[in-house]
């Protein structure tokens, strides 16, 4: 393996790129939108592509005030994880 200081440089590089870049994707779906919204359209095809601008609709539970209104059910159903957190710093 190559010089653990280097790869790290190297790692911090690529997470600020991927970053960037997805900076530049969330801006261009933007404009993507806007255009849609303007023109009033939710679906457009433009050449080989399919835009869809579409309204979503979810339904979660309030994990809040079902704790407040209801410790014991919500302690019932608590579900517990355990995972690894990668970081660099």
């Amino acid at each position: 393996m190559k010089n653990m200081e280097e790869r790290i440089r190297e790692y911090r590089e690529m997470k600020r790129l991927a970053e960037e870049s997805q900076a530049l994707a969330d801006a261009i779906a933007d404009e993507l939108k806007a255009a849609m919204n303007e023109a009033g359209e939710s679906k457009l095809i433009v050449g080989e592509y399919k835009l869809s601008y579409t309204d979503c609709t979810r339904k979660d539970i309030d994990k809040k005030a079902l704790a407040m209104e209801h410790s014991d059910i919500y302690a019932a159903y608590l579900k517990e994880t355990t995972y690894k957190r990668f970081s660099v710093a």
